[in-house]
């Protein structure tokens, strides 16, 4: 009886130590998830900031879901995160060339008039595009030259989701102020959830060491019963 007694008192010590490490790591990641914020949080007094946090209630699964899913090799998620930030920008440069420049109108004029128009011909350059398959050559405009493939095309599954909402969202603004609060913002953003994406794939807490409840009664540790070896089931309760 007296061994039983001992291990329920071990057993329950470790529930002990078990639910304090738990706090300490839930603690430890709502610090994280507060420096960061939270994008349901009260309106900024920038409404391309305010445009940006409903964007990121929208996008954020998408990319958490596509980032922690690469955990063969930090490599891999490196690769994806790399390919959402460049493709983020060369998705957005159009916009921003429009945004910044007082000729949009004459710009639009060209277009309409050199549309299906090629004086000199094609050029070896353009036949290799045009044997090429669309899928083919978007994957192509897509790729960082070097990077982790597989992390390349999880990066290409995950932006196909989101780059409408950033383009739209983007198209909302208008004052020169808000577009580049926005922008700054997303992309400073991006970098953080990421960091934050991979904090959380690493081990936060040691695993505890259990006691070998199998092993004989001389070397397990004795617990501190204050003195009393007659406990009952009230005293182990309050341990």
């Amino acid at each position: 009886m007296y061994i039983e007694r001992q291990q329920l008192v071990e057993e329950l010590r470790l529930r002990k130590l078990i639910q304090q490490a738990i706090r300490i790591v839930e603690s430890k990641k709502t610090i994280t998830e507060d420096e960061i914020g939270d994008t349901r949080n009260a309106p900024y007094d920038n409404t391309g900031l305010n445009t940006l946090n409903t964007l990121f209630d929208s996008i954020l699964t998408q990319l958490e879901n596509g980032y922690k899913g690469l955990t063969t090799s930090k490599e891999q998620r490196d690769s994806f995160a790399a390919h959402i930030l460049v493709n983020v920008v060369n998705t957005l440069a159009p916009l921003r060339a429009l945004e910044d420049s007082d000729e949009r109108g004459s710009l639009e004029e060209d277009v309409d008039i050199n549309v299906g128009e090629d004086p000199q011909g094609d050029t070896p350059e353009d036949m290799t595009d045009v044997r090429m398959s669309d899928e083919e050559k978007e994957v192509e405009d897509f790729t960082i030259p070097g990077k982790d493939l597989t992390g390349r095309d999880a990066a290409i599954v995950a932006f196909k989701n989101i780059q409408t909402q950033i383009v739209d969202a983007y198209k909302t603004l208008h004052n020169p102020q808000d577009l580049k609060s926005f922008y700054d913002g997303l992309l400073m953003n991006l970098e953080l959830y990421f960091k934050k994406f991979e904090d959380e794939l690493q081990p936060t807490v040691e695993k505890p060491e259990i006691a070998d409840l199998s092993a004989p009664i001389d070397s397990a540790p004795t617990p501190d019963a204050g003195g009393d070896e007659d406990m009952d089931l009230e005293d182990i309760a309050n341990l």
